[in-house]
C-alpha cells in the first residue's frame, strides 16, 4: 500500500526531469508537493478520456469506409479483420497518397501516344498461381490495391452516393454515368475508376472490354475469381469493367436472362466493344488466353481440370464465351426461356450459327481453367430444356434482347466491380413458339425425335452452313 502512495511523487519527480513531454513540465513546476496527488490523478483520468474518444472516433471511420457493405460481400466480422483495417488506415497515411485524375478533363494531349499490345504481352507464356482457398472480398480487395485500399474505399463512397442519384433522378436529361464516374486514380499502371474499371495509363488500349458475371449465392467463389481475374486482365493491357449480373430472388436460376441485363446494364457506364461473360467458379490458368476482342465470337476453354483439361463434349459453349456488341445484338442477345440448369449455352451456340457466326477457342493449355470445388452446387436442372432446343430457331429474333423487361435494378459499387441486383421474373410465352411444359413424357417424346430430326436438317442443310460446323470446331 505504501508503494501506492508513492506513485504519485515518482511520476511527479520523472516528469521533471523529463525535458518537455507534451507540455506537462510547465505545468508540473507551478504546482505544491501537496498538489501532486490530486494533479495526477485529473490529468490520468483526462489522459484515459482522450484515449478513449480518440479510439472510438478512429474506429467509427473505419467503420464509415469498411462496414457498409459487410453484409453484401459476407464477410465475417472480427478482431483480426479489425487490425487489418487500423494497418491499412496506418499505411495509407505513412505512403504517398496515389495521383488522383478527372478523367472528364483528360484532354487528347494528355493521353499516351502509344498503342497497348495485343500479341508478344511479356510474360505471356506462363501460367498464373492459382490459391482456391478461401478469401474475404476484403483480402481480395487488400491483394490488388495494397496501401491504397482505404483511398479506393472512399471514392468509392462517394461514387455511390452519385450514381445512386443518377438512378433514382426523374426521366428527362441527365448526365451520363461515365461522365459522373470522373474522378480516378492513377495505381501503378493502370487508372481506377470507381466500381472496377481499369484503364492502362501509358498506353491506348486496342479495345475496351465488360466482363458479366452471372451470379447468385455464390459469395464463396467470387472474391477468389476476382483476386485472380484483376491482375489477369492488368498484364494483357485491356481496358476493362467487371459486372456482376445478381439473381435478387428466389425463382430457378436464369443465367442467360441475366446475361442480358448485365449486356443492357453495362452498357450505361460506357461504349464496350465487346462483352466475356464468366462463370463465377472458373479461373484462367495462362496468360496468353488473351480477352480481347479479337476472333469473337469465341469460347476462350479448351479444357478443364474437373473434366482432365478436356471438354465435356466437342460442342461445349459454356463456362466463358465473349461476343462484340454488334455481334449480340444482330443474334438478339440471350433467350430468357431457360429457368435451371443447362440448355442456353447450346441454344446460344445455335443462335449464332444460324446468323452466320462461327466460334473459335484457343489450343490446349492456352485455354485451361482451373474450377473452384468448394462450396459447389449447381442450380437445379431444367427440366424443359431438351424441347426448348428443339425449337430454338422460332426464338431467334422474338426472344432475347428484343422481349427483355425487369425492374429497376439496385446498383451498387464496389471496389473490384459493380453489383446489378435484380428482380428477374418470367415473361409472357409468345403464341408463335412451340410450348415445352415441364413434362417428363414430353421430354422423354422430344429426346426420341431429335435424332431424326437432327439427321433430316442435316441432310437438307447448305453447303456453307455444313462448311461453318467444320470451322467451329478448328481451334485458333
Amino acid at each position: 500500500m505504501s508503494f501506492i502512495m508513492r506513485i504519485p511523487s515518482m511520476i511527479y519527480g520523472t516528469l521533471l526531469r523529463t525535458d518537455r513531454i507534451f507540455g506537462v513540465q510547465a505545468c508540473v513546476q507551478t504546482i505544491t508537493q501537496n498538489q501532486v496527488r490530486r494533479t495526477m490523478v485529473l490529468c490520468m483520468w483526462g489522459l484515459i478520456l482522450i484515449a478513449t474518444f480518440s479510439t472510438l472516433a478512429l474506429w467509427t471511420s473505419l467503420q464509415t469506409v469498411y462496414g457498409a457493405d459487410k453484409e453484401s460481400r459476407n464477410d465475417q466480422p472480427g478482431l483480426m479483420e479489425g487490425f487489418r483495417k487500423l494497418q491499412h488506415s496506418v499505411d495509407d497515411l505513412l505512403n504517398a497518397d496515389p495521383q488522383r485524375l478527372h478523367l472528364a478533363g483528360r484532354g487528347s494531349r494528355s493521353l499516351p501516344n502509344v498503342v497497348c499490345p495485343e500479341i508478344d504481352i511479356p510474360g505471356e507464356e506462363s501460367n498464373m498461381t492459382i490459391d482456391t482457398s478461401e478469401a474475404s472480398m476484403f483480402e481480395a480487395e487488400e491483394a490488388i490495391f495494397q496501401t491504397s485500399t482505404l483511398k479506393v474505399r472512399k471514392l468509392i463512397s462517394t461514387a455511390n452516393s452519385l450514381v445512386n442519384r443518377l438512378y433514382d433522378a426523374p426521366n428527362g436529361y441527365r448526365p451520363s454515368i461515365e461522365e459522373t464516374l470522373a474522378d480516378a486514380l492513377v495505381l501503378n499502371d493502370y487508372i481506377y475508376v470507381p466500381g472496377g474499371r481499369w484503364v492502362p495509363a501509358h498506353c491506348l488500349p486496342r479495345w475496351k472490354v465488360a466482363i458479366i458475371i452471372p451470379f447468385r449465392d455464390r459469395h464463396y467463389h467470387l472474391p477468389i475469381l476476382l483476386k485472380h481475374l484483376v491482375p489477369f486482365l492488368q498484364r494483357q493491357y485491356l481496358e476493362f469493367g467487371i459486372f456482376v449480373a445478381e439473381q435478387a430472388n428466389g425463382l430457378q436460376f436464369n443465367r442467360a436472362m441475366l446475361m442480358n441485363v448485365g449486356f443492357v446494364e453495362a452498357l450505361n457506364y460506357t461504349h464496350w466493344d465487346c462483352f466475356i461473360f464468366h462463370d463465377v467458379d472458373h479461373i484462367p490458368l495462362n496468360y496468353a488466353n488473351y480477352y480481347g476482342c479479337s476472333h469473337m465470337p469465341r469460347h476462350f476453354l479448351s479444357g478443364a481440370d474437373r473434366w482432365g483439361y478436356k471438354l465435356l463434349y466437342g460442342g461445349f459453349f459454356g463456362a466463358v464465351t465473349g461476343f462484340t456488341r454488334t455481334q449480340i445484338q444482330r443474334f438478339n442477345g440471350f433467350p430468357n426461356v431457360y429457368w435451371g440448369w443447362g440448355g442456353e449455352d447450346d441454344d446460344i451456340l445455335g443462335r449464332i450459327r444460324q446468323l452466320g457466326f462461327f466460334k473459335t477457342r484457343p489450343w490446349g493449355v492456352m485455354g485451361w481453367y482451373n474450377v473452384i470445388s468448394q462450396h459447389h452446387e449447381s442450380a437445379k436442372k431444367n427440366t424443359a430444356r431438351v424441347c426448348l432446343l428443339k425449337h430454338y430457331f422460332e426464338r431467334v429474333y422474338s426472344d432475347g434482347l428484343s422481349n427483355l423487361e425487369y425492374s429497376k435494378p439496385n446498383v451498387t459499387l464496389f471496389p473490384l466491380y459493380i453489383n446489378i441486383a435484380v428482380d428477374i421474373q418470367h415473361l409472357d410465352w409468345n403464341r408463335s413458339w412451340t410450348e415445352c411444359p415441364e413434362n417428363p413424357q414430353r421430354i422423354q417424346a422430344a429426346v426420341a425425335d431429335a435424332p431424326a430430326a437432327a439427321a433430316d436438317k442435316s441432310a437438307d442443310a447448305p453447303k456453307r452452313e455444313r462448311r461453318g460446323i467444320r470451322a467451329d470446331n478448328k481451334k485458333s
